[in-house]
């Protein structure tokens, strides 16, 4: 892929939809190639979220230990991404299903460019924000839910 393939890939991505894509062709121009073969681990579950993976080629499995598989992750897709700006452990193991191509960013990398360029760093954790929100909501609807619903002692 070319820079310019990859910052439309990162644009289309809910976190990046905001930023401007000179801040993006940073990203895209300095994120490292990895490449992972069949069964390899791509992010593990609990291990700290150092990087974020764009995936450029391949099929990824999704599964988190309490969960079990969660589905599959194709091109486009970016892994890991809150893990990895949160500074936080990654929720899911992604492995290869077949030859994967990534293009990932570090923690380093994406710090560095919110740093040297504040609306870049703004329009991310204004997303981030309000995903949170979104998420906040649908937690406040389900425990009124509970609150509302009969109890099982009565049944």
């Amino acid at each position: 892929m070319s820079v310019r393939a990859d910052v439309e890939t990162l644009r289309s991505i809910p976190i990046f939809s905001e930023c401007d894509a000179v801040h993006l062709q940073l990203l895209a121009f300095s994120a490292a190639r990895q490449s992972f073969t069949s069964g390899e681990f791509i992010i593990r579950q609990g291990n700290k979220g150092t990087a974020a993976f764009l995936i450029l080629n391949g099929e990824v499995r999704l599964a988190a230990s309490d969960a079990g598989p969660l589905g599959s992750a194709g091109p486009g897709a970016l892994l890991g991404e809150v893990a990895m700006i949160g500074d936080r452990p990654y929720s899911v193991t992604a492995t290869a299903v077949d030859t994967v191509s990534t293009a990932r960013i570090d923690r380093e990398l994406f710090m560095r460019v919110a740093r040297e360029f504040p609306e870049f760093g703004t329009a991310v954790f204004n997303v981030l924000s309000r995903r949170l929100g979104l998420v906040m909501g649908d937690l406040e609807s389900a425990r009124q839910q509970f609150e509302r619903a009969r109890s099982f002692k009565s049944i």
